[in-house]
């Protein structure tokens, strides 16, 4: 009996993990549909993933629609920022491609680094701002980009995770597309407080050495 309650437990709460990555990704996708949302979206994303697994929030959608609300000014700035600077090194990209020369070649792989360094900043970016360490657009640009690089491989893993969704969505079930935010967002959540955690220490080194 014991045995069969138990079962029935994990499969209560394997069933409500499901539902709500689902409806994370699908309400990320709906309000990111004009573009300029996204940001908040992204934000209310990580937010509400966190509090789910962590804070043991059952009512994940309503965190998501509060912090959606709570940081949608700061979270579309840094987003239009990061969608201009995507843009305009995409369009550098693509023309430098074309040419032959070792100028062209340089500035390629000038331009693709500075491409990486933008997906490593955004890969961190909204989880900071939903995580209220800093209300300054500049200070959150910072913060990620030096996150980032300080714990470059966990945060490549965020970019990996990201990319292994999106692939097997897109080749294998393009009806997961819709839905992928949500468990892109569980998967990286995993790591996330990893990177949290070392950069909470390293501050702390850092801190004791200037004593």
């Amino acid at each position: 009996m014991r045995e069969e309650e138990n079962f029935n437990d994990i499969l209560t709460k394997t069933a409500g993990r499901l539902t709500n990555i689902v409806l994370l990704g699908f309400f990320t996708v709906l309000c990111s549909l004009p573009v300029v949302t996204a940001g908040a979206a992204f934000t209310a994303l990580n937010s509400a993933t966190k509090a789910y697994l962590y804070k043991n929030e059952d009512k994940a959608l309503r965190v998501f629609f509060a912090v959606f609300k709570k940081h949608f000014k700061i979270s579309t700035i840094v987003w239009l920022i990061n969608l201009v600077a995507i843009a305009v090194l995409v369009w550098d990209l693509v023309y430098y491609r074309t040419g032959s020369s070792t100028i062209d070649i340089l500035a390629s792989s000038a331009v693709f680094t500075l491409l990486l360094f933008v997906m490593y900043e955004i890969s961190l970016i909204f989880v900071i701002i939903g995580e209220e360490v800093s209300n300054d657009v500049v200070d959150c640009f910072k913060m990620s980009l030096r996150m980032a690089m300080h714990h470059f491989w966990r945060t490549s893993c965020l970019i990996l995770i990201t990319g292994a969704v999106f692939s097997t969505g897109y080749y294998f079930f393009r009806g997961l597309l819709p839905f992928s935010p949500g468990l892109i967002a569980y998967l990286s959540w995993q790591i996330i407080p990893e990177i949290f955690k070392a950069e909470k220490k390293r501050l702390k080194a850092l801190e004791n050495q200037n004593q």
